[in-house]
């Protein structure tokens, strides 16, 4: 059966991701063992701690994700489980596009960590937060934003908008937001200022790697972050990959344009994030999910 397969992003990590999956499936293992050796440390151990603090940081978290997520991909893809098109919310984006054969996954885990790591820079140059909005619109959080260096991330639906920005600047734009009838700030665990200007010093070693990785045409389709729109050119995926850095995420246009393709979605990565967003773009969605040991156990193949 074909679905859309969509990945979770920054964020969706847990202390602990993995661990099970490495103890009791040799396709887990081999690829977190590579994994360790292409990064010249143990992020497996990073990976199965305990330790949220240090696993939440971005050069920790982004390649974390991407490994879980392939692996879970890898699990499942056998079994009956056929993207028909593919999706990823920022940095799931990039799981995606080993997920539909556009590069190996070598050449994404390369990509990721050069990414993580130019990203981790402009955090340690500017602290930057990001916050989910409830119950408020763009526009006006637009209109409340300006003059300042917070601005829209992402938009996942219509009452859920992310901001990002500086922390002195977030926190007086949230006062902002609740006294202009804002329902809920929730502060988002990530610990930089993603998808706005403040990421835009990264942008150049992003390109770098990007414009010279062997991008293949895929296997099916992706929708792209930066603009909700279907693409198979593999140039055409690199730049968008390239602008999706610091411009906000368009999640909403991009699961409303994935819907037109097909309306039964599969979620993966290390938690349940994207499920209920899903639901509230359109209750007539069909999703699952894939995120631990036990939803994978059955395909297991020891």
């Amino acid at each position: 059966m074909s679905n859309c397969f969509i990945f979770s992003g920054q964020g969706s990590h847990r202390p602990g991701m993995g661990l099970q999956l490495y103890q009791h499936s040799t396709l887990a293992k081999d690829k977190i063992d590579l994994s360790n050796q292409m990064l010249g440390y143990n992020i497996s151990d990073i990976m199965f701690d305990d330790n949220e603090a240090v696993l939440r940081q971005t050069n920790h978290a982004q390649v974390a994700i991407y490994i879980y997520s392939c692996i879970i991909f890898d699990i499942i893809k056998d079994n009956n489980h056929i993207p028909a098109v593919v999706a990823g919310h920022s940095l799931g984006e990039f799981s995606a596009l080993y997920a539909n054969n556009t590069y190996t996954f070598e050449t994404g885990l390369q990509i990721v960590n050069v990414r993580a790591k130019a990203m981790h820079k402009c955090e340690k140059n500017t602290e930057g937060k990001m916050s989910a909005v409830i119950g408020m619109n763009k526009e006006k959080i637009s209109d409340i934003c300006k003059g300042t260096d917070t601005q829209v991330a992402n938009i996942n639906s219509d009452q859920q908008i992310v901001i990002s920005g500086s922390a002195d600047s977030m926190q007086s734009v949230s006062e902002e937001l609740k006294t202009n009838g804002a329902k809920r700030i929730i502060s988002l665990p990530v610990s930089g200022a993603f998808h706005s200007k403040l990421m835009s010093n990264a942008k150049p070693e992003l390109k770098e790697i990007i414009s010279n990785a062997t991008f293949n045409e895929p296997h099916v389709p992706i929708v792209s972050n930066y603009d909700a729109t279907l693409r198979s050119n593999p140039d055409e995926i690199k730049k968008a990959l390239i602008e999706q850095i610091d411009n906000p995420v368009l999640w909403l246009d991009s699961v409303q344009r994935l819907g037109e393709i097909n309306n039964n979605f599969i979620e993966i990565g290390p938690k349940k994030v994207l499920s209920g967003i899903i639901k509230k773009i359109d209750e007539l969605f069909h999703i699952s999910s894939f995120n631990s040991y036990n939803d994978v156990e059955e395909y297991l193949h020891v």
